[in-house]
């Protein structure tokens, strides 16, 4: 199945794809393969962008969520907006603490790379491997310098899902 975005759209952070792991269309028609393939080695250069691939992946991995870091208290003194809907706010808390969380100086040392990793030492148990496309996001990410900026983030403006009804010719169908 392939979901097509219109061409304003391809650099939005689409948290829905995201989630279902779905190819888009970049603006050229040519087929942009999902983030989990793009970064499934770790010696990929892509770098990631923090409301397209770095927020998304929180949701995914359960991190916003309300039992998690999403709940109104955080967890572990750590606490992310409920299902990633403030990206400042997360992007601001994920530079602060202590081990730093998301820390530039020492990439392998951010914390959001070493606790998911470890089920020993997370709350939470294991969330995804080193070795993992998931991991090499937050590393790439982090070795990147931890950018965010509002300037250029575009809105969903919206979402087409076709076919637009299902009608069921048989009873029980």
């Amino acid at each position: 199945m392939r979901i097509r975005i219109p061409s304003f759209v391809h650099t939005l952070p689409v948290i829905v794809l995201a989630l279902c792991g779905r190819s888009l269309f970049a603006a050229d028609g040519a087929i942009v393969p999902p983030v989990s393939e793009r970064f499934a080695n770790g010696d990929v250069t892509e770098e990631p962008n923090f409301q397209k691939h770095v927020s998304p992946l929180f949701g995914r991995l359960g991190c916003n969520g309300r039992s998690c870091h999403g709940s109104f208290q955080g967890r572990g003194g750590f606490r992310l907006s409920l299902f990633g809907y403030d990206f400042k706010a997360d992007h601001e808390e994920l530079l602060k603490g202590d081990p730093i969380r998301a820390n530039k100086e020492k990439p392998l040392e951010s914390q959001i790379i070493t606790k998911p990793t470890d089920a020993d030492m997370h709350e939470g148990g294991l969330r995804y491997k080193k070795s993992g496309w998931e991991y090499n996001v937050f590393r790439r990410w982090i070795e990147g310098g931890t950018k965010f900026s509002e300037e250029g983030v575009q809105k969903l403006v919206r979402l087409e899902v076709t076919p637009a009804e299902v009608v069921f010719s048989k009873p029980g169908e």
